[in-house]
């Protein structure tokens, strides 16, 4: 059995509908962030042992090469053994993670300098140590969903309950309101989504039938 963990269902719904039926893939919901992510990753592993785990998700990213759907395979969170699964299309290097995301343009850039990072997330570094201290290879794939160049289009506390692992669409909307410039990219962001959860899931298929 492999193991399949996305932070989010908005992540996670093409690779579902996709594999719907199969027994060989379980789809796991970490929630969003560090600590939620490390919580879900050892109860599962506790509980199961699968042959792998497949990381998969959105990230923002750093370096200004990548564009919205590209998919990076984050080699420092990656067991070597797997990485012959991963298509060659796919950007190779390092993932970093972090409590909270990357918000702003200067944020993203400072960080790039900084670590040299593909990309980042919020999930993907508690994961691999979940992962590890369970003796589980992981393999990390990641889609961009946000350039180095894109600010996000509302913080992640307008939109999203850390503690509670749920959205706020009435918060998020009083913020949109305050903001009627912050609409028009919003809506780009969110349409733009379905392009890097397409991209995502046609590369976990083929991970996990290599």
């Amino acid at each position: 059995m492999i193991a399949v963990t996305f932070a989010l269902p908005e992540e996670s719904r093409d690779f579902l509908r996709a594999t719907r039926g199969r027994t060989d893939v379980a789809v796991i919901h970490t929630g969003m962030g560090l600590e939620a992510s490390a919580t879900a990753t050892d109860t599962l592993l506790a509980r199961s042992r699968p042959e792998w785990l497949l990381s998969g998700g959105f990230a923002g990213a750093l370096d200004s090469r990548l564009q919205l759907g590209d998919v990076i395979l984050a080699e420092n969170f990656t067991a070597p053994s797997l990485w012959e699964r991963v298509p060659p299309n796919a950007h190779r290097g390092k993932l970093v993670s972090r409590a909270r995301p990357a918000e702003l343009v200067p944020e993203k850039a400072t960080l790039f300098r900084e670590t040299g990072a593909l990309a980042v997330d919020m999930e993907t570094e508690a994961i691999a140590a979940a992962c590890q201290r369970a003796g589980v290879p992981m393999l990390a794939i990641r889609a961009i969903s946000d350039r180095a160049d894109q600010p996000l289009p509302a913080p992640l506390a307008e939109w999203f309950d850390l503690a509670r692992q749920r959205p706020r669409p009435r918060r998020l909307i009083a913020y949109l309101c305050r903001r009627p410039s912050a609409i028009w990219p919003f809506a780009r962001f969110v349409c733009g989504l379905p392009v890097a959860r397409r991209a995502l899931t046609r590369t976990l298929l083929d991970c996990i039938d290599r």
